[in-house]
């Protein structure tokens, strides 16, 4: 059954089976539901408690579950905030991508104090930390072709807690306004929390591949307005380990794809040695190629790998969230709703 249904479906469930009275769903509503999206047909025979549901026994749960939320809203008009919550549309997502982006314009402020600095420091630590971070992708993708249980990340597992956490808050909220709809909340938690863990993992792992990313359109930000807004020179400091010779391989090294994208060519040592700072104010040049070269290395080697890691997160996602397995007291749940359809109200 996919994510979206699935929901719907075990919140009636955890309302109808700890709401007996029918104080927050009329019992009469709930025969009525079931009685209209089943309309002239007989209801089927569950007879294996094993069985996997069939396709048209899905889509009578899932409309069913629509029908009966639209009662429900009119009483409980929070109840889509719930649901979305549960699917992770929390405001952890939104607050760690506009960290991610203010971080990386922090970070352009910590390459020297005189300007922009030929050898970006920021941006050398930004590569190595996600070239560092695929290697290690690589490696636990290969581990789960194998067969391996994919491992669980701390911030799966945080990802995971915070949903939980903000729907224990919304329980709380409900407990005071809406008591009789408190216990059947709290047993959708329960029962989604444990079913949706993997999409959990996988919403986590694709925040933080988009949190990379705009922590390097940041750096690239920041660069951009510290060179081409406030007009910041660009050069470098030498010492006894780097000279202009030595200077020139390493910006080859460093901008190199970047140079070959952009057809903006690497200074010459010679040029490269004239815009060395002499002093706090005294060297450096014109920092607009730098910064352009600055940015496309950004993009090649962080940027445009973690947004095709992120798409690669999203189809899984997919994937995952067209059938989700059912949990085992579903099919009693289904056989309970056709047996009162085939008896009538008791």
């Amino acid at each position: 059954m996919q994510e979206g249904a699935l929901r719907k479906v075990l919140l009636i469930q955890a309302i109808e089976e700890t709401d007996r009275t029918g104080e927050v769903l009329p019992l009469a509503e709930r025969m009525e539901a079931t009685r209209a999206v089943l309309g002239t047909s007989p209801p089927p025979v569950e007879t294996q408690a094993e069985a996997p549901l069939s396709s048209a026994t899905e889509w009578f749960l899932a409309r069913r579950a629509d029908v009966l939320l639209q009662s429900l809203r009119t009483r409980s008009p929070g109840i889509d905030h719930v649901l979305a919550v549960a699917g992770g549309v929390t405001s952890l997502d939104r607050g760690m991508l506009v960290l991610a982006f203010v971080a990386g314009m922090t970070l352009s402020l910590l390459d020297g104090g005189h300007g922009i600095n030929l050898f970006a420091p920021p941006l050398v630590a930004l590569i190595a930390w996600n070239l560092l971070i695929y290697i290690v992708l690589l490696a636990r993708t290969r581990a789960e072709r194998k067969g391996h249980k994919p491992d669980t990340s701390w911030f799966g597992s945080f990802y995971a807690r915070w949903v939980r956490n903000r729907i224990d808050r919304l329980l709380g909220h409900s407990t005071r306004f809406n008591a009789p709809l408190a216990p059947g909340l709290r047993r959708f938690a329960g029962d989604w929390w444990e079913i949706a863990q993997p999409l959990f993992r996988v919403r986590a792992r694709r925040l933080l591949h988009l949190a990379a990313a705009l922590t390097a359109v940041g750096l690239v930000a920041g660069y951009c307005i510290r060179g081409l807004v406030l007009r910041f020179p660009a050069g470098w400091e030498s010492n006894s380990f780097v000279g202009p010779q030595s200077a020139h391989a390493l910006l080859v090294l460093l901008y190199g794809p970047a140079s070959v994208v952009t057809g903006i060519g690497i200074a010459s040592a010679e040029t490269i040695a004239a815009l060395r700072w002499s002093a706090p104010s005294i060297g450096g040049g014109d920092a607009s190629a730098w910064i352009y070269l600055i940015a496309v290395t950004a993009g090649l080697y962080i940027v445009l790998p973690r947004l095709v890691a992120a798409l690669l997160s999203t189809i899984r996602l997919w994937r995952l969230s067209r059938r989700l397995p059912l949990p085992a007291g579903l099919s009693a749940y289904v056989r309970t709703l056709f047996a009162g359809a085939r008896d009538g109200p008791a």
